[in-house]
């Protein structure tokens, strides 16, 4: 069997939110506006004219923090209360999975605008949950994907620059969480094997084209290949997701950036940033050691943290790894196909290993000297 889950339309272009087109099915709708402080100062204007001239009638809903369950309901009772025909989400990846989940408990179409380049929540049929602590608290499977992701390239390349390395990072990390779940030759399993090319495509284009686009936003300068990352970002890491069958698939780069949000350590850094380490100790598990060597150094030019003490983490590598480990989650069945072993120990090692590599590339770094 396979599902996909799919947004009904996706626009990634300049000026996208003050487009007509897209808003036209919900003239004359009442709306609820999902939005923090920073994301409503960078909607209002664009996303207020489009209202004004359709006559959709809103509420604007501030949100600050994770996406809770409580939150949910508390957001749900208040859209219902207002009598929402629609639910708009703008932000990043907390304030989006909020908003698509009132949209699901209360039946609505839900439109995404993320105004940060971070993660693929804005197109994916899931909502991740945390608690008011930011440790992940489980995730909430959706029936389907919002109804229209805006993706307004001009709003995401205001965005600061940390959120762009953390979305490639995040991005990455997919075809190597996916190709260990694919085995060729066999029948069955398309939904690994459509993913394992979906996001092969998504990691050549960032390997060829994310540091420049990168370097340019470091000097508030628009790549001709920024919508192409922004799209690996949005439409090929949401497009792996929105692809699933029957088996269950191991991803142990985010397991570890589950893990990770357990410690109030790495309470200051973003989902991608934890991602990246993930990726580096997936490797490591694997025996992929000079593959995570290249990735380590291809995160420095991102300024992503590729050590423990970026991190956050004082102290001996072994110990915070073995209480990191111990928080990690996986299925020991799932674990039982893969090509390598895995255990709490062996994780652990993983992790040791790929604070070692970290620092490597970081000392080899600091070696090269400038360009002159």
């Amino acid at each position: 069997m396979i599902q996909i889950q799919t947004p009904a339309q996706y626009w990634n272009r300049p000026g996208a939110l003050r487009d007509a087109a897209p808003w036209a099915p919900y003239a004359g709708k009442k709306a609820v506006v999902i939005a923090g402080h920073t994301a409503w100062r960078s909607v209002s204007e664009g996303l207020l004219g489009r209202f004004y001239d359709d006559g959709i009638a809103f509420a604007h809903y501030p949100f600050e923090g994770y996406c809770t369950a409580p939150k949910i309901d508390i957001y749900a009772e208040k859209a219902a209360a207002f009598g929402a025909e629609l639910v708009v989400g703008a932000g990043g990846g907390s304030a989006l999975d909020l908003s698509k989940a009132v949209g699901e408990r209360l039946g609505l179409p839900v439109v995404t605008i993320p105004t940060v380049p971070a993660t693929c929540a804005a197109w994916s049929a899931l909502t991740v949950l945390y608690d008011d602590a930011g440790r992940v608290a489980g995730l909430r499977p959706l029936s389907g994907s919002p109804a229209l992701v805006l993706a307004d390239a001009d709003l995401l390349a205001a965005a600061p620059l940390r959120y762009l390395s953390a979305g490639i990072a995040d991005t990455v990390v997919l075809w190597y969480e996916t190709r260990i779940n694919v085995s060729y030759g066999t029948y069955g399993r398309l939904d690994g094997r459509i993913g394992w090319h979906t996001s092969l495509l998504a990691l050549e284009v960032l390997k060829r084209e994310a540091v420049a686009v990168y370097r340019d936003a470091e000097k508030d300068k628009r790549h001709p290949a920024f919508p192409d990352v922004v799209d690996a970002i949005f439409l090929l890491a949401g497009l792996v997701g929105s692809i699933s069958g029957d088996g269950r698939r191991a991803a142990f780069a985010h397991a570890i950036h589950d893990a990770l949000t357990w410690f109030p350590e790495t309470r200051g850094t973003l989902h991608g940033e934890k991602v990246a380490f993930g990726l580096l100790a997936q490797l490591a598990l694997e025996g992929q050691y000079e593959e995570a060597a290249y990735w380590a150094g291809f995160y420095l030019q991102l300024e992503l943290p590729i050590t423990l003490a970026e991190l956050g983490f004082a102290g001996a590598a072994s110990d915070n790894a073995a209480r990191i480990a111990a928080y990690v989650p996986f299925d020991a069945d799932t674990a039982e196909g893969l090509a390598f072993p895995v255990s709490e120990r062996l994780l652990a090692e993983a992790i040791v290993q790929a604070d070692i590599i970290g620092r490597r590339a970081a000392r080899l770094a600091s070696a090269v000297p400038p360009a002159i």
